[in-house]
């Protein structure tokens, strides 16, 4: 490529995030920089947890959390320069989305020609990124993953090798489902390397050295200063333990989740954000079975095509993928969807009489659906409200009016426990060593025992409750276990307010002038992280699970 090419790529990539820049403006502020908040997701868990280790708690140690910690400490470092405001976890989404995009343009670069080399990335921000914008572990390792990849997608050096091992590593101190997929995925693009004569056999016990050991530096000393703090028993056992045991207890975490967050397809120019969504779950697997097909039929005739470098792209996006096969969430399939995505823009690339309706249909699809998503943000209902981290536009009804009530009858700093988001948006502190309770094994036993001590210990006047929490576990051969919480709740505290919400009902449960007598609780988790066992025979019979959460 002449001096005169690289000119052009750049003033195109340069132009093509502008405009990602304004479409991401347009789904994340209002006019005025009004930051909008939606609805759901794992950010304000983390942004909550943030706020905490502002205040001086060690996190593992004093609250509860199953992913490493540099999701927290990435928001606690903006909260100790910014302080805690509404704009920033909005801020960071457009920078992640951002830099996702351009590490996209640069793989797609390598193995699609012209300007289809940016649809992947236009795609990308139109439809995965755009319908979950949610600032949390997910999206920032999965940026640090294709950092990785698009290292290595072009040229493949030792020094490359251990940059992409150290960036796999920092993806990892995010979530552990990308970032082990994520190695795990370059370690078998070399060993294919190996097996098909690309790389020596020296050089492939080289290779791994390298991607390994930097990878295994970077988790092992970023993580070690929090699991000393915390104690490693406890650090462990949170991290690893809790994961392989009770993870999967909560709905969200298994199978069964797959396909159960259809879109809504009304008005009509939702219809083609339909159709993608069928294509990202039908493709998302099916995209690189079709590619290995393709490759082992084509790969002798078509000696042009830089199929090493698919390849590499078609094992790392296998592996992301089955990093999140267990609970194949919307969510999930979004955030591993690039590598499936870029695949796909190259078979739609493939030369043929049809190639430039092909390229041209995708590029209208992603213009109709980046007009249509901007404009239905802002046309439908939403309501300004000034809160203690800033003013913001919520999109939600029930939100709104459930953050009024609390705003009306809280002040910053107080204590409130139940709904994390409620915690951030309002600055109220959780009592709590975790952030919220599930109807099923995920909320262990000895965790509802020591939210129970915490609602004991602090003035804690206010507490969220679901209807949902009443209900039997969501996921077979598991338990709830809210009825000691429950049964707290119904000794010391009235309800103070019902809110009909979307999906269930809520409560904000008030706490009464009497006090409230504890009933016996079996011992916490010891140090080791182990967590209690057995039942107290002392313990009063628990309510039944159907009592309605109303019942005061």
């Amino acid at each position: 490529m002449d001096l005169l090419d690289r000119e052009r790529n750049f003033y195109v990539t340069a132009a093509f995030l502008v405009a990602g820049l304004i479409f991401l403006y347009l789904s994340l502020f209002y006019p005025g920089l009004i930051p909008a908040y939606f609805t759901g997701g794992d950010a304000p868990t983390y942004l909550l947890n943030a706020a905490r280790m502002l205040r001086g708690e060690v996190i593992y140690r004093d609250f509860f959390q199953f992913t490493p910690p540099a999701t927290e400490t990435l928001f606690f470092v903006l909260f100790k320069i910014f302080g805690i405001h509404a704009w920033i976890p909005n801020f960071v989404l457009i920078v992640i989305g951002l830099f996702i995009a351009w590490l996209m343009i640069v793989i797609s670069r390598s193995v699609i020609s012209g300007r289809s080399a940016y649809l992947p990335a236009a795609l990308f921000l139109v439809v995965p990124f755009r319908s979950r914008l949610d600032a949390s572990h997910h999206w920032f390792s999965l940026l640090f993953a294709l950092a990785a990849l698009a290292l290595l997608v072009k040229e493949i050096s030792a020094l490359r090798l251990v940059g992409a091992g150290a960036l796999c590593g920092i993806a990892m101190c995010f979530t552990q489902s990308t970032g082990l997929p994520a190695i795990i995925g370059l370690a078998l693009f070399i060993l294919w390397a190996a097996v098909t004569g690309e790389l020596s056999w020296l050089n492939f016990r080289r290779a791994q050295l390298y991607i390994w050991s930097s990878f295994i530096i970077v988790v092992v000393l970023f993580n070690a200063y929090f699991a000393i703090r915390a104690g490693i028993g406890l650090f462990f056992h949170d991290t690893v333990v809790f994961g392989i045991r009770y993870w999967r207890y909560d709905f969200w975490n298994t199978f069964g989740v797959y396909a159960t967050d259809m879109p809504p397809y009304h008005p009509w120019y939702r219809l083609p954000a339909l159709a993608i969504w069928f294509s990202v779950y039908l493709l998302t697997p099916l995209i690189y079975v079709l590619f290995f097909v393709r490759y082992w039929d084509e790969k002798d005739e078509r000696t042009s095509e830089p199929w090493d470098r698919l390849v590499l792209i078609a094992i790392f996006g296998t592996m992301l993928f089955l990093g999140i096969a267990p609970a194949p969430s919307w969510l999930r399939l979004c955030v591993v969807a690039p590598p499936g995505i870029i695949l796909f823009v190259w078979f739609l690339s493939s030369p043929g009489r049809t190639l430039k309706l092909r390229t041209t249909a995708a590029w209208v699809v992603v213009i109709v659906l980046a007009i249509g998503e901007s404009a239905d943000r802002w046309m439908g209902w939403r309501q300004q409200m000034d809160l203690p981290i800033g003013r913001v536009v919520v999109f939600n009804r029930t939100l709104g009016e459930e953050l009024k009530f609390l705003r009306d009858n809280t002040r910053p700093g107080d204590y409130f426990f139940g709904d994390p988001q409620l915690n951030y948006l309002l600055n109220l502190h959780d009592p709590s060593p975790i952030p919220y309770v599930t109807p099923s094994d995920y909320t262990r036993p000895e965790q509802v025992q020591q939210t129970i001590r915490a609602l004991e210990k602090h003035p804690v006047n206010y507490v969220y409750w679901s209807s949902i929490f009443d209900m039997p576990p969501p996921v077979a051969h598991t338990k709830n276990n809210l009825a000691p919480l429950r049964d707290y709740l119904l000794a010391g505290y009235h309800i103070a307010k019902d809110f009909e919400g979307d999906d269930c009902d809520r409560s904000f449960w008030e706490k009464g002038t009497a006090p409230i007598e504890l009933p016996p609780l079996t011992p916490s988790p010891d140090q080791a992280g182990k967590p209690a066992t057995g039942e107290n025979p002392q313990s009063p019979s628990p309510a039944p699970l159907d009592t309605p959460a109303k019942v005061p």
